[in-house]
């Protein structure tokens, strides 16, 4: 399928079009009628409206870092079941600092700039300072990446860090109109990288029973191709450099600055992720720091 995806309503989404009623959720509710659940109007953006929601201004005074990370998994678990931590000592990397390269490894999403050996990135780390990430979808352990994403800003960056997202939905039908071909090319699979629980085969746009699914993380498809020893079947690159530059568009990226005490909900299928470069204090206990939480959709969704 290369045309545009059926039934776009609200989840082909930009900037300009989204309407701020329909993602922000202030925290305490501000409807005192009793007619808004906080956690209901977070489960509707994120099934039927444009799939992502921000719970502005949860409490966090007087809680420690790993307190705030659990908060963060017991409001996801009103959502969805959330994904158990892994076993060991990568079960304490729930809580990210976003400090080292930027590659989605198995348990944590530490990050900086795209690299291939880390020098960049640890340069970055000494002088304080992480680069942008471009939008992505987290992929986790198991065999399907997980349905919800959620980051809780425990501390925002000293400058910079915003978080940037974009509609899968309205990036489709973007080159369903400009560039078919390139569309067509994306419906095909791709490598997604090697190792334990990553060796995955899978397009980048699929059509689902719940609408327009999307898996997309250049960097594990440029490794995941580069470990079979056999380049991109031809046009393939090109419509991932196509696929870039609509996503990287500021027309099609909101820009969402992280306070503490936010929480942001993603539709992980629907809505890709990235983050704005940014610099931090460089000591202990004061530099940028998220909790996140995976979780599937529940069964009977």
């Amino acid at each position: 399928m290369t045309g545009r995806a059926e039934g776009a309503g609200p989840r082909a989404w930009t900037p300009d079009t989204l309407n701020e009623e329909d993602w922000v959720v202030p925290w305490p509710p501000d409807r005192p009628d009793g007619t808004s659940d906080p956690v209901a109007r977070v489960a509707h953006a994120l099934r039927h409206g444009p799939g992502l929601a921000l719970v502005r201004g949860l409490a966090l005074d007087g809680l420690g870092d790993p307190e705030c990370a659990e908060l963060c998994r017991r409001f996801a678990a009103r959502l969805g079941t959330v994904r158990p931590l892994p076993a060991g000592p990568a079960a304490d990397d729930l809580l990210t600092a976003e400090t080292a390269p930027a590659v989605e490894l198995p348990a944590t999403d530490r990050t900086t700039d795209r690299t291939t050996d880390g020098t960049a990135a640890r340069a970055a780390q000494r002088d304080g300072d992480a680069r942008t990430l471009d939008p992505h979808t987290d992929r986790s352990h198991g065999p399907e990446s997980p349905w919800l994403l959620g980051l809780l800003c425990i501390r925002p960056a000293r400058a910079g860090g915003e978080s940037l997202l974009v509609s899968a939905r309205a990036v489709h039908d973007r080159l369903a109109e400009q560039d078919p071909s390139a569309l067509h090319h994306l419906y095909q699979d791709f490598h997604f990288g090697r190792g334990p629980d990553f060796d995955r085969v899978s397009p980048v746009f699929q059509q689902r029973r719940h609408g327009l699914h999307v898996q997309y993380n250049r960097y594990w498809i440029e490794r995941g191709q580069r470990e079979t020893g056999r380049p991109f079947p031809p046009g393939r690159l090109a419509a991932l450099d196509t696929l870039h530059g609509v996503l990287t568009d500021p027309g099609t990226v909101l820009r969402v600055p992280m306070r503490r005490g936010d929480l942001l909900l993603l539709d992980n299928t629907a809505v890709l992720h990235g983050r704005t470069g940014f610099s931090d204090p460089a000591g202990p206990g004061e530099r940028r720091c998220l909790a996140r939480v995976w979780a599937d959709r529940p069964a009977d969704r």
